[in-house]
Formats: C-alpha cells, sequence, structure tokens
C-alpha cells in the first residue's frame, strides 16, 4: 500500500454537508465536531507515518489523519473498533469532524484501525520509536490549549487520600483524611 497524504478538504458536490438545512448546519458549526475539523484534525501530521506504507506504486492508504482522527475520538468516548466504524458511518459529527463527509463511503473499518496499529506496533518494534505516541503527544498542547488547561495546576482527587477509597467506611475515610494531613 503506497503512502498517499489527505490533501483534499474541500467540499464536493454530492457532499452530505451540503444538503443540510440552515439550521441543522448552524448546530453542526455550535458542535464540538467543529473544534475537532478545525483546530485538531488540521494538526494531524500525516508525513510522521509515511514510513509504514511502501513506496511502490499501488493501491493507495486510508487517509493517516482521518485513522488518527478516529483514533482519538475512540478513546475520547470509549468506543470499540466496530463502534466507532459505524458511528462514523451514521453520524454527522464523526464525518464532519474527520473531514469525510464528501466521501461517497466512510474510509474506515475495524480492520482499518488495527491494521494501522499492527504497522505502527511493527515498526515501533524495530525502530524504537512510537509514531502515534509521538503524534497524540505533539497534539495534547494543541488540545490542552483549546480545554484551557494548566499544566501547572497538580491534580487532587481521591488517590491522595487513599488508593481503595470507594472501599473505606466513613469511619475509615475520616481517619485516613486526618491521619495524611496531620503527617
Amino acid at each position: 500500500m503506497a503512502f498517499k497524504p489527505n490533501d483534499c478538504q474541500q467540499l464536493s458536490f454530492d457532499d452530505s454537508f451540503i444538503a443540510l438545512t440552515e439550521r441543522e448546519k448552524k448546530a453542526l458549526e455550535k458542535s464540538r465536531a467543529k473544534i475537532f475539523a478545525d483546530e485538531i484534525f488540521p494538526a494531524i501530521d500525516e508525513e510522521r507515518f509515511s514510513v509504514l506504507y511502501s513506496g511502490k506504486a499501488s493501491r493507495s492508504n486510508t487517509p493517516v489523519n482521518v485513522i488518527i482522527g478516529a483514533l482519538i475520538i475512540k478513546e475520547l468516548f470509549d468506543y470499540s473498533d466496530d463502534e466507532i466504524a459505524e458511528n462514523l458511518m451514521l453520524d454527522l459529527h464523526l464525518q464532519y469532524a474527520l473531514h469525510t463527509t464528501s466521501f461517497v463511503e466512510q474510509p474506515v473499518s475495524d480492520k482499518t484501525l488495527s491494521r494501522f496499529r499492527k504497522r505502527c506496533y511493527d515498526y515501533e518494534t524495530l525502530h524504537g520509536a512510537d509514531l502515534y505516541h509521538d503524534c497524540v503527544k505533539d497534539l495534547s498542547g494543541k488540545i490542552a490549549k483549546i480545554m484551557k488547561l494548566n499544566g501547572r495546576i497538580r491534580r487532587m482527587d481521591s488517590l491522595m487520600i487513599e488508593s481503595n477509597i470507594r472501599f473505606l467506611s466513613r469511619m475509615e475515610l475520616i481517619y485516613t483524611c486526618i491521619s495524611k494531613l496531620a503527617v
């Protein structure tokens, strides 16, 4: 399979976005899909994944930015591979977020994702570089900026009190909190 970057991000004449009513377009523009489509999706660096594909002339790959975007959304919503593939076929929000509204058939299937992860794993095994992790790490700064997260603020949660807090009785919880406070 040959690597081809996903350069075409324009609406086509038969794009499903064009058929929407003004009300539907406005709702889509106000959704989280718009933020993902405008901020996260274009920031995905496809070129780093070109090493996973053949340099020979052959069938072109599924757009890497669509695969990476689908994997990110999959993790955000805790979808399985089958669920993300099915939701991408049926949910206009996902299609809009991944710039696939103009595709006649959605390019992602469960096999697409597993094969891509296998390519990344094989590359990491041979070369010691986790391409997917590096890509997400690069995107994390952009995501933090969009979400207005401050990396200097430390998270404080129940793990700082007791690792198995849900198994404690009220009395044990009070005792543990006071003992941690006193130390």
